[in-house]
């Protein structure tokens, strides 16, 4: 046991005292004044009360507002924070938005060199129409329609339309241009058309031509397409109503309707228009105003407005006849039929002339005047077969291909190229016309064998001018000055395919009479009794003979369309797989 000091006494309390003081307590308790009062009137409450209030769990009006309050408060270095973040968005910003500009003004400005590189305008044109111009020139090359596939004839008229009408504003790039008021051409239709050009540069009026050619051009194709007041739309003909396309078809989705006939605008000017303001102009050349001329009359010949055809190629005939160099153009050229004279000088005879005589037998011969095409054919053949010999052609500069030279060529602005000739020097044979020379001699045959009849003698003479124009052509496609322009070539090898087909289809006439002609000996009759005494092997073999040359002609003819199938298609993928064709 511990000791005595360190004893510890036990008290034992009075449980009953306890027990009866708590039945007490439940019996009398004492009301907590805090518990019986709202918890708004606690916090608005300024008396003390047992226990202390504690605001926040009880949440009112005032609490609430100094809660929001502390949500938009910022510290600072929050404010540091978003002040330098601003900064920063703005300054990037700034140098993203400055970085695109600067890509986008400099690959308009490479695009820009390339196109005046492709499609040289005249330099003292204003920058605005040579750009016009220069987008209507791009816009025709098909592959540059993506979406397409062939040009958007409205949207490069449109484009040529706005360089045209700069180019006729005296105050801006047409200074200097007025209206003819001697000498001028009284158009039935039009009226008085044409401007005298006399005082503009050789440069601009070449353009100006351009410009007019390429419009007439595409009204060609805009014949019938009409716009709304907007001008943002364009419509085709098969969804205008008319008396020829009583029921039109329906735009495409996402195209708006036709508009109302009272609405309708045509989307281009006629033909004619553009084609009579360059023959009626004072100051393009022969060659310029022939162009025009034959572009009007082909025009007319598709429309099946012969006669009307007939007097504009007459007229182109007229147009190269006032260029020849004598005084006594009727010692060159009958006027009335376009046969060139034999005893005209080769020293006169120009390449207008040859041109425009071409193009009127050609007409002919397309319409069944075979005795009008052919004296015209003969003679112009015959005024080429006899031509002075062209000088070579003198060798291209080089180019300074080191990096100065290319920087410096970069620079630099183009020099506009040298114009085309005038048509009106005489006419020089040279080697890249050889395939005229065939087409010629197609031509020739082909009207010889169809009006031969049952003369064997001119029928032969026919083939044998077929033969000759397909070698003619064969020859020219290896030659390097035709190697080297590509469409030069292809007009060889399609030259070579049309007389590859004429002389299969003679072949086959041929063939297919001389078989008739052996199964009719071969049937018996009095007729044929010299025949059958002397033996049909001859006939035999003149059908064997006639076989097999048509034979070699077909697998000829389907080598050379095999070829020329190749060709362009890889010509297509090399342009479709550039970002922009030139």
């Amino acid at each position: 046991m511990p000791p005595a000091q360190f004893r510890i006494h036990r008290i034992h309390p009075n449980l009953r005292a306890l027990r009866l003081h708590k039945f007490q307590h439940l019996e009398t308790p004492v009301p907590r004044q805090f518990s019986h009062r709202p918890p708004r009137l606690l916090l608005v409450s300024h008396r003390s009360y047992p226990r202390p209030q504690l605001p926040f769990l009880y949440p009112g009006s005032q609490n609430n507002g100094q809660q929001v309050l502390r949500l938009f408060s910022i510290s600072a270095n929050g404010k540091k924070f978003i002040k330098e973040t601003a900064r920063q968005t703005v300054k990037y910003t700034f140098l993203i938005w400055c970085l695109c500009t600067s890509f986008t003004v400099l690959s308009l400005g490479i695009l820009t060199e390339r196109q005046e590189r492709a499609f040289p305008s005249p330099h003292e044109w204003s920058f605005y129409t040579r750009f016009r111009f220069r987008r209507g020139k791009w816009w025709e090359v098909p592959e540059n329609n993506e979406e397409e596939g062939f040009p958007n004839w409205a949207r490069l008229y449109a484009e040529y339309e706005h360089a045209l009408i700069r180019l006729e504003n005296p105050d801006k790039d047409g200074e200097g241009i007025v209206p003819q008021e001697e000498g001028a051409l009284l158009v039935p239709v039009l009226g008085t058309s044409g401007f005298d050009l006399t005082a503009k540069s050789e440069e601009w009026r070449q353009g100006y031509f351009e410009v007019l050619m390429g419009m007439a051009r595409a009204s060609e194709r805009l014949e019938g397409w009409v716009s709304d007041k907007n001008r943002w739309n364009v419509w085709s003909p098969e969804f205008i109503a008319s008396p020829s396309n009583p029921r039109p078809r329906a735009t495409p989705p996402g195209m708006p309707e036709a508009p109302a006939e009272k609405d309708q605008i045509p989307v281009a000017d006629p033909p004619e228009n553009f084609y009579f303001r360059v023959l009626t102009s004072k100051g393009f050349t022969t060659h310029q105003r022939l162009t025009a001329a034959l572009g009007y009359a082909d025009w007319l010949s598709f429309k099946n407005l012969n006669e009307s055809a007939e007097e504009m190629y007459q007229w182109a005939l007229d147009i190269a006849v006032s260029g020849l160099p004598t005084p006594s153009p009727s010692e060159i050229v009958n006027s009335d039929t376009g046969v060139l004279q034999v005893s005209a000088s080769q020293d006169v005879i120009t390449p207008n002339l040859v041109y425009a005589a071409t193009n009127l037998a050609t007409f002919y011969a397309s319409k069944g005047n075979i005795t009008s095409a052919l004296p015209i054919f003969i003679s112009v053949l015959r005024a080429r077969l006899n031509a002075t010999p062209a000088p070579p052609p003198s060798p291209e500069p080089k180019q300074d291909s080191s990096l100065v030279g290319t920087v410096l060529s970069l620079l630099s602005e183009p020099e506009y190229p040298s114009l085309p000739p005038t048509g009106d020097e005489p006419l020089r044979r040279s080697e890249e016309d050889r395939c005229e020379e065939a087409a010629l001699k197609n031509y020739i045959g082909e009207i010889l064998f169809a009006t031969a009849g049952s003369s064997s003698v001119q029928r032969q003479q026919g083939l044998n001018w077929v033969r000759d124009g397909v070698s003619v052509a064969k020859l020219a496609q290896s030659l390097d000055v035709v190697q080297r322009d590509p469409a030069r070539k292809k007009k060889c090898e399609q030259c070579e395919e049309i007389g590859l087909e004429s002389w299969g289809k003679i072949m086959t006439y041929l063939a297919a009479e001389a078989r008739d002609k052996r199964d009719k000996v071969k049937s018996g009759g009095i007729t044929n009794l010299t025949w059958k005494l002397w033996g049909t092997q001859q006939l035999d073999k003149d059908v064997q003979d006639l076989e097999d040359e048509e034979e070699g002609v077909t697998m000829r003819l389907n080598k050379v369309r095999g070829r020329m199938m190749r060709e362009e298609y890889a010509e297509m993928d090399r342009k479709y797989s550039r970002a922009f064709a030139f």
